[in-house]
């Protein structure tokens, strides 16, 4: 009484009364169930290895390539009238009180602020800061 492969036979062909087992149907059960476990490690395998991929260029910015800044911030504590937007950059551009597509939208009975902007930059500015009376209050780099 040696090893009998055909035990493993998922795919049994069906007399009338009784299932019988053959060879060829535990070599195709065998391989299918190989595959499967293959493909399931691979798989398995692939989600958990990590692939990092680090990629720099150059920005191909011409001097006068601008980029569009939208803001918009409400201020909880602090009135519209006391909130305003100056514009500086790298290049030697300077406004003060800079009043174009702004807006100041009160709210809290007017004890609160809800301002709201878009502006161009030069593409080359390398942060912007916003300040309150002279303090520096947030700076953001690239």
């Amino acid at each position: 009484m040696g090893f009998d492969v055909r035990r493993f036979d998922i795919y049994r062909k069906i007399p009338k009364d009784l299932t019988q087992p053959t060879l060829t149907g535990a070599i195709i059960s065998i391989a299918s169930c190989s595959f499967i476990a293959f493909l399931l490690l691979v798989e398995l395998s692939s989600f958990i290895s990590t692939d990092m991929k680090n990629e720099m260029f150059v920005d191909q910015a011409k001097p006068d390539d601008k980029l569009l800044v939208r803001l918009n911030v409400s201020l909880l504590k602090l009135s519209c009238d006391f909130i305003g937007l100056d514009i500086q950059d790298d290049m030697g551009r300077h406004e003060v009180g800079f009043a174009e597509n702004v807006r100041k939208i009160p709210f809290n009975s007017g004890g609160s602020c809800r301002f709201e902007g878009e502006f161009l930059v030069n593409k080359n500015q390398r942060k912007i800061s916003c300040e309150s009376l002279g303090r520096k209050t947030k700076v953001l780099t690239r």
